[in-house]
């Protein structure tokens, strides 16, 4: 009785180990105190862009296949900000739309250069999450 309850167990549980795991991406981080967000920012615009695949010839779908584009006016200059969505949003749902928010630069791209891509910020919502993008655009 004990071998075949073994063996049954044994017979159930090894398939399970061999299973993928589904994990959910992380939220995004919640600002430190005493942290300074200096520089005003006004979303115009926000959208999801699904990313293409070449190799499948498809688009990819999910938390990890979808970027998240903003249209910003950031010290005078308008640009477009980029961050890829590291959460499951039917978890954790990003709380930016248009409107006026703060921000702080975490590292510039380049010294010197003329034009800010690639420079990145931390941009402080509502929810005092940060939202953590890439100057990726420029438009007039």
């Amino acid at each position: 009785m004990k071998r075949s309850f073994i063996a049954l167990f044994l017979l159930v549980c090894l398939p399970l180990l061999y299973a993928q795991k589904y994990r959910y991406g992380q939220e995004p981080p919640t600002a430190k105190p005493g942290v300074d967000y200096p520089i005003k920012v006004h979303v115009s615009a926000v959208r999801i862009q699904f990313q293409y695949d070449p190799s499948s010839n498809e688009l990819r779908t999910g938390p990890y296949g979808e970027e998240l584009h903003a249209n910003v006016v950031l010290d005078q200059e308008k640009l477009e900000l980029t961050c890829g969505i590291l959460y499951d949003p039917r978890r954790y749902s990003l709380n930016l739309v248009p409107g006026d928010y703060t921000a702080r630069l975490l590292k510039t791209a380049h010294q010197g250069a003329t034009t800010p891509f690639y420079d990145e910020y931390e941009l402080l919502l509502p929810d005092r999450h940060v939202w953590r993008c890439t100057v990726t655009g420029m438009f007039e």
